[in-house]
Formats: structure tokens, C-alpha cells, sequence
């Protein structure tokens, strides 16, 4: 099978959205697989619900973490709400304030620009896309990747592949993704494990349609803000007793 290597910017989105970026960035085999994902669709479509499933009886209370992911030619959107997630604990007291539940992440490496868009309130604003950190711009960490037979994911068959990334310093960490052959090697299942259990990470729903572009733009007439911090502080505002 054809081997891959990808660029960042996706593997940081991904992760990042998915509640695992603690755990899975810099030199991961998630990061791996992700960027094998961006790699595939740097000048294709697809959008598709990532779900990631906490481990079966964990402690630490990480809920199921549900996203709507659309991607186009490199350009990345990443549709959240906080307030499902969080269940009905988030619109209690103590809870997520009202407007703040739904976010939407846009980014343009055309650009160089991320949008992050609060819809409920019609704001946004938006931020340069990070440069290279030490970290990431390094020696590049080595990723092998072996075999383990094909399987059926929903109703795609995929090669069910065991993605190992060795740093620098030595230390490995392993992941299971299973690439599906009708999307050309994409990874629509990924299993990791982590101290607390095994997590997983499923993309469903796939369609393979080109979005209208309008979705990787900020909202018509939606308020522009200075800064996530302005933007934020804004809704603090907005939601303080008069």
C-alpha cells in the first residue's frame, strides 16, 4: 500500500477537535494517521461525523465527543457543540453559557488564517495559523506501518493496518487504523490506547460531495472580534445580569 507523509495543520485540527490533543499530538501514530488523512484529501472533499469513544468505564469522565468535519482541497471546517457533549449538566448553573455551547473552527492554509465562529452569536475571529514549533519542525520521527489482513468497517472494507512511530529518544506508541479502499486508504477507524483504556475514533457518514465553498468562510455579516479572548469576554457581557 502506498505510503504517505502529510502535513501537520490536519493532524493538529483533528486532534485537537477530538479531545485527545493532550495525549495524541506531536509525534503519535493519531497524528500519523490523521495527517494520512489530510494527505489523501489535499485536493479532494469529504465530509463525515468523527466521533471519538472514550474508554469503556473510565474515570476521568470524558464524554463522547461528536463532530461535524467538512474538508475541501486542504481547507478544514470543524463544526462542535460543547453543550451536547456535556449533556444537560452544561446548560445548568456552573454551566456553559448561553451562545458559547456551539463553535466552529475554519482553517485556510491559502490563507494562513484560522476562523474560530461563535454561530449563536454571529461572531468570529480569526487568528494566523501557527508556525512550525521546535517540536514539529525537528527531526521527523520514523512511522512504520505493518499489515494485519482486511476487515469490514460499517460497509466499507478497509486494510486494517498497525501504525507505529518511533521519536527521536526512542519511545514508541502504537495505534490500529483501518483504511478504507473505497476512499482511497482513508483511516475511518482508529484505535489507541492511553493509561486510562482503549479510545477510539470513527469516521461515519462519509460523503464524498464538494461543499459550497461559503462554508469555509466567516459568516455574512457576522461581527468580526479582535481576538478569541475579545470574543469570549464579549459573550461574558452579553449574559451578565442588568
Amino acid at each position: 500500500m502506498k505510503k504517505v507523509l502529510i502535513g501537520v495543520s490536519t493532524a493538529v485540527l483533528i486532534a485537537s477537535m477530538s479531545g485527545i490533543a493532550s495525549a495524541q499530538m506531536g509525534a503519535s501514530p493519531t497524528s500519523a494517521a490523521m495527517e494520512r488523512l489530510g494527505k489523501i484529501l489535499s485536493q479532494q472533499s469529504l465530509t463525515a461525523r468523527v466521533v471519538v469513544i472514550p474508554p469503556a468505564g473510565s474515570d476521568t469522565k470524558m464524554p463522547q465527543v461528536e463532530v461535524l468535519m467538512t474538508m475541501s482541497k486542504g481547507k478544514q471546517r470543524v463544526e462542535m457543540d460543547m453543550s451536547k457533549m456535556m449533556g444537560a449538566a452544561a446548560a445548568g448553573k456552573g454551566g456553559m453559557p448561553p451562545g458559547m455551547g456551539k463553535m466552529v473552527t475554519i482553517t485556510r492554509p491559502d490563507k494562513k488564517l484560522i476562523y474560530q465562529i461563535m454561530p449563536d452569536l454571529n461572531a468570529y475571529c480569526e487568528m494566523p495559523i501557527p508556525e512550525a514549533s521546535a517540536a514539529t519542525s525537528g527531526e521527523a520521527p520514523k512511522i512504520e506501518r505493518k499489515d494485519e489482513g482486511s476487515e469490514m468497517v460499517d460497509k466499507y472494507k478497509c486494510e486494517k493496518v498497525l501504525v507505529t512511530v518511533t521519536t527521536k529518544d526512542g519511545t514508541k506508541t502504537e495505534a490500529m487504523t483501518w483504511e478504507a479502499k473505497e476512499f482511497g486508504g482513508l483511516p475511518i477507524k482508529i484505535e489507541t490506547e492511553t493509561p486510562k483504556g482503549k479510545v477510539t475514533m470513527l469516521l461515519k457518514d462519509i460523503k464524498t460531495d464538494t461543499p459550497d465553498a461559503s462554508l469555509f468562510e466567516p459568516p455574512a455579516g457576522a461581527t468580526k472580534h479582535a481576538s478569541m479572548q475579545e470574543m469570549m469576554m464579549s459573550v461574558m457581557m452579553q449574559n451578565m445580569p442588568h
